[in-house]
């Protein structure tokens, strides 16, 4: 009889050894459990990504056109030349150009002020005493804005 009392143990040793115990299957459901509340907000600031960025180059968009308008207001003399805007304030020649994706401006030719990001076409426009600026950026919105002075410019025939 303690033979076959024996065996019993020994069998039931082998197979508790290939089995999986209620412990770790509890252990690997709750890693699971946590990377798949880990992956879900990561989804969805992948997909938000391309909404921020939309709505963060509109909002650049309106403080460039404040700070454009301010300018233009306070300045004595306005000029377009190959792709460059140049404004005259007192002394000083403010510069807006496009510089690789940028729209930068520079005052007296010096300095590297990037006023808009992500350009990919832009056109200044000399007004009767105003500037149209259209720039269109990476993702295709166009946008325009027209900004007046307060001063009469000298206009050359």
């Amino acid at each position: 009889m303690e033979k076959h009392v024996t065996a019993k143990l020994k069998f039931a040793a082998n197979s508790n050894e290939n089995a999986f115990t209620l412990v770790e299957a509890l252990f690997a459901l709750s890693i699971f459990s946590i990377i798949v509340f880990l992956l879900a907000p990561i989804f969805q600031i992948i997909l938000d990504h391309r909404d921020n960025q939309i709505r963060l180059q509109e909002m650049e968009w309106e403080v460039f056109c404040s700070q454009f308008k301010k300018e233009i207001r306070l300045s004595t003399e306005a000029k377009v030349e190959s792709g460059q805007l140049i404004l005259t304030k007192g002394k000083d020649s403010i510069i807006y150009e496009k510089y690789e994706t940028n729209l930068r401006r520079r005052v007296n030719f010096t300095g590297h002020e990037v006023v808009l990001q992500n350009v990919s076409q832009h056109a200044f426009e000399l007004l009767n005493n105003a500037v149209k600026v259209t720039v269109k950026n990476n993702l295709g919105k166009e946008y325009s804005v027209i900004a007046f002075s307060l001063v009469d410019w000298k206009t050359d025939p």
